[in-house]
């Protein structure tokens, strides 16, 4: 695999697509009802009965695709643990926040938004930091080695 293909980080922002979808059948399972109604299967004998274990199982099966992704991130090599973790969780914040909006009408407050940029933030303070102070390959010496 070439440097080019390294620094994608193709896999983590599946990952976090796929957590933000295993949200959405998440919150679908509470509300089945106005699913049934969207999708016109009001008259099917419990079909709000169907329609919840489907997203469960629908769920389930896109948070199993989130950590198969999120492993393929990490062998990946795109840089770093941290580095397929903030693509992920930003992926997820910003596709959860979307989804809402436009699926369930909800409104993201600047409070909201403040929050996910700390978040953010401080992951990526995180990374500044493990990267300046990446781990040598040089045995440290220890002060409690008894010398005879």
């Amino acid at each position: 695999m070439d440097k080019m293909e390294e620094d994608k980080p193709y896999y983590a922002i599946i990952a976090g697509l796929c957590a933000s979808s295993a949200s959405l059948f998440g919150k679908l399972t509470a509300n089945t009802d106005r699913l049934v109604k969207i999708l016109g299967l009001s008259d099917w004998p419990a079909s709000e009965t169907i329609a919840q274990i489907l997203c469960v199982l629908i769920m389930i099966l896109l948070n199993g695709c989130v950590w198969r992704f999120f492993v393929k991130a990490l062998h990946a090599g795109s840089g770093s643990t941290l580095r397929a973790s903030l693509t992920s969780a930003a992926t997820n914040y910003v596709a959860s926040a979307i989804l809402g909006t436009v699926l369930f009408n909800e409104q993201s407050t600047l409070l909201w938004w403040f929050g996910t940029a700390l978040v953010l933030a401080g992951l990526l303070l995180i990374i500044g930091g493990s990267e300046d102070h990446a781990p040598s390959d040089e045995p440290r010496s220890s002060t409690h080695i008894k010398k005879e």
